[in-house]
C-alpha cells in the first residue's frame, strides 16, 4: 500500500529531527512562550556556546581575519553556522512543543 503525504512528511521530519539532534542536545519549550524576535531568543538561550555566539554575530571580514590569524578554525566557524541552521530549521517547522538546546 502506498504511503500518503502525511506519512511521508512524518518520516522526513523524523529523519530531520534525528540529524538535528546530532548538532545539539534539545530541551522542550512551548511554542506559545516564544517571543516574536527569535534571534534574540536563541542568543539568550543555551543553544550556543560563547564562542559560537561570537562567530555568529561577527561580520564576514572579521571571521575571515580570525581564521587567517588562526584564532578560529574554519571547521569551528562552519560548525557554528551549521548548528545555527539546524536550530533555525527546528524553530521554523515546530508544532506545539519545540526541542531547542
Amino acid at each position: 500500500m502506498a504511503q500518503n503525504y502525511h506519512e511521508i512528511a512524518s518520516t522526513a521530519r523524523q529523519r530531520r529531527d534525528a540529524a538535528l539532534a546530532s548538532f545539539h542536545e534539545p530541551f522542550s519549550i512551548k511554542k506559545s512562550n516564544l517571543p516574536n524576535d527569535l534571534t534574540a531568543f536563541v542568543f539568550r538561550s543555551r543553544c550556543y556556546t560563547t564562542d559560537e555566539v561570537e562567530i555568529l554575530q561577527s561580520e564576514a571580514e572579521d571571521i575571515l581575519q580570525k581564521i587567517r590569524d588562526k584564532i578560529w578554525m574554519a571547521v569551528e566557524v562552519t560548525e557554528a553556522f551549521m548548528k545555527a541552521a539546524a536550530v533555525a530549521q527546528q524553530l521554523v517547522s515546530a508544532k506545539d512543543v519545540l526541542e531547542v538546546d
